[in-house]
C-alpha cells in the first residue's frame, strides 16, 4: 500500500488538499449558504460544458475501459473492479440516508436555484455523490498506470472538475461531492492492492498483442 500512495503523490497530494480545503468550507459554512455561494455565478459556456462533462462520472469510465482491452486486459479490469466497489459503499449510504438534493432542500425553502436547461435535477439519495466517486476512482485508476507526474496532475485536475460540475448543476452538496471522492480513492486503491497479488496471465494480453505490458 505504501508503494502506490509513494507512486501517486501527485494525484494524492492535491486530493488530500482538496478534501481539506472543502472539510474546512463545510465546518465554517452553512450547508445552504455554501452552495448558493458556490453557484453563484453561472455562465453560458459553464453550463453548457458542465452539463456534458459532469457524464465523465458517469458512463465514461465504461468507455475507457472498453478503450483499454486493446492496451491490456488488466488494465480494463482494474477500471471496471474500481467502479463496482466504489458503487457499493455509494448505493448503500444514498438508500440508508436518502438525503434530499438541492432541488428538494431549497424548494422547502422556497429559494430559487440557478438551473441549466437541458439537466434533469433529481430530488432525492444526494449523499454521497455517486458521479464524484466514479470519477475519482476513474482517475486515480489511470494516475496508477501512468508514470509521468504531469499526467498524475491533469488527472486529479479532471476529477476535481466532475466534483465541481455535480455542485455547480445542483445535483449535489459540497459534502456529497467530498465523501464521494474519498469512497472513489480508497476504492480504486484497495482493489488495485488485490489486483497485484493476483497472478492471471491474460491480465498482460490485450486484443491487439498476446504479450502487451506497462
Amino acid at each position: 500500500m505504501k508503494e502506490i500512495i509513494k507512486s501517486n503523490v501527485p494525484f494524492l497530494l492535491p486530493t488530500l488538499l482538496f478534501w481539506l480545503f472543502l472539510f474546512v468550507a463545510v465546518c465554517c459554512f452553512d450547508k445552504a449558504d455554501l452552495h448558493l455561494q458556490i453557484n453563484a455565478f453561472h455562465s453560458m459556456f459553464l453550463d453548457e460544458f458542465f452539463k456534458f462533462y459532469t457524464e465523465v462520472g458517469g458512463w465514461f469510465p465504461f468507455v475507457v475501459a472498453v478503450g483499454l482491452l486493446f492496451y491490456r486486459f488488466g488494465a480494463a479490469i482494474l477500471i471496471v473492479a474500481s467502479q463496482l466497489v466504489a458503487t457499493i459503499p455509494v448505493q448503500v449510504l444514498k438508500r440508508t440516508i436518502d438525503a434530499d438534493r438541492p432541488k428538494l432542500f431549497f424548494e422547502k425553502m422556497a429559494v430559487d436555484l440557478p438551473q441549466v436547461e437541458g439537466v434533469d435535477l433529481h430530488n432525492t439519495h444526494s449523499f454521497p455523490s455517486g458521479h464524484t466517486a466514479a470519477a475519482f476512482a476513474l482517475f486515480f485508476c489511470l494516475s496508477i498506470l501512468v508514470f509521468k507526474p504531469l499526467y498524475k496532475i491533469l488527472f486529479f485536475v479532471l476529477s476535481f472538475l466532475v466534483a465541481f460540475s455535480r455542485v455547480y448543476l445542483s445535483q449535489h452538496f459540497t459534502f456529497d461531492v467530498v465523501v464521494g471522492s474519498i469512497i472513489g480513492v480508497l476504492a480504486s486503491m484497495l482493489y488495485y492492492y488485490y489486483h497485484k497479488k493476483m497472478h492471471v496471465s491474460w491480465f498482460q494480453k490485450s486484443l491487439l498483442s498476446k504479450n502487451a505490458k506497462l
